[in-house]
């Protein structure tokens, strides 16, 4: 079950890095998103914040408030692809983080 503090941190560092980044590209694709969230869920596992057996939901949590940016545009199928696909990369850009602590 997803804790809602932490629900509501990636909530707000979403919006931040996007804005940031959306500002300073002109740009957020799906491949933006992707890099930010498993960064993102990865950092707050490492710092013990998000317990590794529930990435996925968080992974899809993350996705959803993407999804709902860009209208609502991903099926329910591709959101839970994609949730899989950003829970199961390991990798933290530590550029993403950098850009919510700066």
């Amino acid at each position: 079950m997803l804790d809602f503090e932490i629900s509501k941190k990636l909530e707000k560092d979403f919006e931040k890095y996007m804005l940031s980044f959306y500002g300073k590209h002109q740009r957020f694709s799906i491949e933006d998103f992707g890099n930010f969230a498993s960064s993102i869920i990865n950092y707050n596992v490492q710092n013990h914040l998000i317990d590794p057996k529930i990435k996925k939901e968080y992974a899809y949590y993350l996705t959803t408030l993407y999804n709902k940016g860009i209208g609502n545009k991903i099926t329910e199928e591709h959101l839970q692809v994609i949730a899989k696909a950003i829970s199961s990369d390991s990798s933290v850009d530590f550029g993403v983080i950098q850009e919510l602590f700066a």
